[in-house]
């Protein structure tokens, strides 16, 4: 459709340079031109004209030719300029994943390292209030052992005691009764009541003893 529009355009142009000559020729007396000339004038301008149209075609071919081949290589340059970008972002993205993980791994093993020093704080401190606890129930036990011992033997002593001096009578002790009997036998005997008075005396049995009226 191109060809045939500079055609047409071509041919609208030797017409009007024909007649723009005519005109001229019209003034002045021309020779008179044969229709053989005529006809080998439009051919060689008929031939010019497809030299022209083929020099345009090829020139049009050649520019699109270079159009196809700019484009081409821009697209090209597009292309690699969108893979490498799409490379660096890619690469970015990763590096700041590898970071994150990174990040992320390093507060949790921190986590993990605060939180078992926590646990061992905390159990250390419970096993300390738990020895405290024991040692002083094992002093309290022990206590308890240690004394039982004397508390039976004295509860012991204190029942022989009370079996041998017989403290529950309403006339007094064993010792305080055999002490008024031996008084008793002073006036018969005094010599029998002052003997056993001393051999009382030098065993102790004589102090704190109730004097006879």
């Amino acid at each position: 459709m191109m060809k045939r529009h500079l055609f047409h355009l071509s041919l609208g142009m030797l017409f009007f340079f024909l007649t723009q000559a005519g005109g001229a020729l019209a003034v002045e007396v021309a020779p008179r031109i044969s229709d053989r000339e005529i006809i080998e004038r439009l051919g060689s301008l008929e031939n010019g004209l497809e030299r022209i149209e083929r020099r345009m075609d090829a020139m049009q071919k050649h520019l699109e030719q270079r159009m196809d081949a700019m484009q081409k290589h821009l697209e090209q340059r597009m292309g690699a300029m969108q893979k490498h970008l799409e490379q660096r972002m890619d690469t970015t993205q990763k590096h700041q994943e590898q970071r994150m993980d990174t990040m992320q791994k390093y507060l949790g093993q921190r986590m993990d390292a605060q939180w078992n020093l926590m646990l061992v704080i905390i159990g250390g401190i419970f096993g300390l209030i738990t020895g405290i606890f024991g040692l002083i129930g094992f002093v309290v036990w022990d206590r308890k052992t240690a004394m039982r011992p004397l508390e039976q033997r004295f509860a012991g002593i204190a029942r022989e005691l009370e079996r041998d001096l017989d403290t529950a009578s309403p006339k007094g002790s064993r010792l305080t009764r055999l002490i008024s009997a031996v008084r008793e036998f002073a006036p018969d005997d005094p010599r029998l009541a002052k003997d056993i008075m001393e051999a009382l005396k030098r065993h102790s049995l004589l102090d704190g003893t109730p004097e006879k009226a």
